[in-house]
């Protein structure tokens, strides 16, 4: 395993940035989910499958990336 291109690509600008916003964005998220679906069972569920899907999305966005022309 190259961790040199990893550390390249985990500490370029762009990915430090796309990672905070969508810290942010979950954060909001759980927020909502607590305020609209406190005391049901399936909130921490919903809020589960939401960062699945976002952490799924985002390694295949990161993925697609070519970050040598950097």
């Amino acid at each position: 395993m190259d961790t040199a291109q990893l550390y390249n690509t985990f500490t370029n600008p762009k990915v430090v940035t796309s990672m905070l916003l969508i810290g942010i964005a979950l954060g909001i998220v759980l927020s909502l989910l607590l305020r609209y679906l406190a005391g049901r069972w399936y909130m921490p569920a919903a809020f589960v499958a939401i960062c699945t899907v976002t952490a799924v999305l985002y390694m295949y966005w990161l993925d697609r990336q070519d970050w040598r022309e950097e």
